[in-house]
């Protein structure tokens, strides 16, 4: 009887400092969750940073063309990622390359004068970002040892919430000083750390395990179009489509959207507009633990179904905030507030259900597909979003197609997880 590969025997050191909830964790999976956090820091940082050192020298559509180009790429090197994953290849080795490529890209962007320069940088970025992706998710897969499935990716998103917010404070700093290149050079400095940090990961190593507790390499079985006849896989995706929709316009039509005024409610000042924003990324870093290891105790479907919920909840407030006589600016922080629970429930519950439901062999693709929702939402969503706007001159429209599209997908069936003989 094979067991499942996402149970591999931890580590018997043992970290002794910290919070004390730490040492309750593997090593091993403690490790590869600070190598997601440290990844974070800078592409969320210079990802937030692009728009502001480069507005008044590119125009706005040769910077659309280089975030299309990064997801184009990114498209492509998450199939070979997964194929690679299930081929036998070990994640610190995709992880490794990946940091190798986006250093270089941060080195190309640090300093551009024109589109085709800005195109390279970001290729390298989307190529990057696309091998990192599902190797990050297997990483964790493989190392959570007798740590629940949910709790090891509470983690791990726990750690990503604070490498983005210390990116972010650190990028913003580099700006009231004036030095938009130190940004680059020290985002290009951490990935480095991070292609150092993954190769030297040799105790990590993810396994399968049969009855006799020997270790095999994973064979690689069936294709991406198997993926489709998973039960219950298909669903989880398109749900994942819609949440991961809903957190990328946070960053596009929601500060639009406040800074433009709708309807009752006035236009904000754009420091204070970025100031709404912010407290989303400081809520979801404060509530991502609490409200993770809560969802984890439920089925996965409960869990992306009450996060689906939240994020229509959030996009309904935020109808409300645009009637008049309505206190809009609190309607707005009480959806940004529902928005980041919906998220904490979300991230760690979606990549959790895609493992549970995939057979071993097809755990790499589909990882890479679940990353792959995420470029779909990132191509497709904002440009959506922006004509909507433009359009009706207010976010009341987008936010009630929002709100109907979560409740829709709250009514999808994901299904039950395949048992470990299955797998």
């Amino acid at each position: 009887m094979v067991a499942s590969p996402v149970a591999c025997v931890p580590s018997s050191t043992s970290f002794r400092c910290g919070p004390p909830w730490l040492p309750r964790h593997p090593p091993a999976l403690v490790r590869a969750c600070l190598l997601r956090g440290l990844a974070l820091m800078p592409l969320s940082g210079i990802g937030f940073y692009l728009g502001i050192v480069y507005g008044d020298r590119l125009s706005g559509l040769a910077l659309g063309y280089g975030f299309t180009v990064a997801a184009v790429m990114g498209v492509v090197s998450r199939w070979v990622a997964g194929r690679s994953l299930d081929s036998g290849l070990h994640w610190r080795h995709l992880l490794a390359g990946s940091g190798l490529l986006m250093a270089a890209g941060m080195v190309q962007l640090r300093n551009v004068s024109d589109w085709p320069a800005l195109l390279t940088g970001m290729a390298l970025q989307g190529f990057g970002l696309g091998l990192f992706w599902p190797a990050a998710e297997i990483a964790v897969a493989q190392t959570h040892g007798p740590v629940t499935l949910g709790k090891a990716f509470t983690l791990a998103r726990f750690c990503e919430a604070v490498g983005s917010a210390l990116g972010v404070l650190g990028t913003a700093a580099f700006t009231m000083v004036g030095r938009p290149s130190w940004a680059f050079l020290t985002a290009a400095a951490l990935l480095l750390a991070l292609a150092v940090a993954a190769l030297r990961s040799t105790g990590m190593l993810g396994c399968q395990t049969v009855s006799g507790g020997q270790a095999f390499p994973q064979r690689r079985q069936g294709s991406y179009k198997t993926l489709a006849r998973v039960s219950g896989l298909p669903a989880v995706l398109l749900i994942s489509i819609m949440a991961t929709t809903i957190i990328i316009l946070q960053q596009s039509a929601l500060p639009l959207d406040l800074v433009r005024g709708s309807l009752g409610r006035p236009a904000l000042d754009p420091v204070i507009g970025n100031l709404v924003v912010a407290v989303q990324l400081v809520l979801l870093m404060v509530m991502q633990l609490p409200v993770g290891r809560l969802v984890s105790r439920w089925p996965t479907s409960t869990g992306l179904r009450w996060s689906l919920w939240a994020f229509a909840g959030g996009q309904a407030l935020m109808i409300l905030s645009c009637l008049p006589m309505a206190p809009g600016l609190w309607l707005v922080m009480g959806a940004q507030a529902l928005t980041a629970a919906g998220t904490a429930a979300f991230l760690p519950t979606a990549s959790t259900a895609c493992l549970e439901r995939t057979p071993a062999a097809l755990q790499g693709r589909a990882m890479a597909a679940y990353s792959e929702c995420w470029g779909i939402s990132a191509v497709v969503a904002p440009p959506v979003a922006g004509w909507l706007l433009e359009m009706q001159g207010h976010g009341v429209g987008l936010w009630l197609l929002l709100t109907t599209l979560c409740l829709a997908a709250s009514r999808l069936k994901p299904g039950q997880p395949v048992s470990a003989i299955e797998q």
